[in-house]
């Protein structure tokens, strides 16, 4: 079995801005098994990997070419542990573009999101995502409001949302 791929340097520098707008609502696990305390998940872009390496029902993701350039930004927020592995699938199997994803996207980088989460903070969440990352794949991101992060969304009562 091989070893999970690590976080390429390019890539993180990426992330950063991202990670630091959206870590109030990241879920990261005190051991963070093996990510040394980051909360991003590094794995390659396929459905089976994803599933068997990332067990988060909420997250934004971020997929990547073989030259570092990000791709798609998404996220999802489903039940059960197999969400993002199940939701890449779908990528993978739309009818027009599931071909070019499928050999285009190289590597995902997964950013779990608090268990709980409202919905409209993970799509305010891929919504920064997108707007600090410019994905060249897909523009049907969420818009955001500048005033508000996904953060101060989360922690808003739910009869203010």
């Amino acid at each position: 079995m091989s070893a999970a791929p690590t976080l390429p340097t390019a890539i993180g520098q990426a992330l950063r801005p991202v990670i630091r707008l959206i870590g109030p609502v990241l879920d990261v696990p005190a051991a963070a098994q093996g990510r040394g305390g980051s909360p991003v998940v590094v794995c390659r872009a396929s459905a089976v990997v994803v599933r068997r390496q990332v067990a988060a029902s909420c997250a934004v993701y971020v997929a990547w070419d073989n030259r570092r350039g990000c791709r798609y930004v998404g996220s999802v927020c489903r039940q059960g542990p197999g969400a993002v592995g199940d939701r890449l699938a779908e990528h993978y199997a739309h009818r027009t573009a599931g071909g070019s994803r499928r050999t285009t996207w190289c590597l995902l980088t997964v950013l779990p999101l608090s268990e709980g989460i409202p919905l409209e903070a993970v799509r305010n969440a891929e919504g920064w995502a997108a707007r600090l990352l410019n994905p060249a794949d897909g523009s049907a991101h969420p818009r955001v409001d500048l005033m508000q992060t996904p953060a101060t969304l989360a922690a808003l009562p739910a009869q203010a949302r």
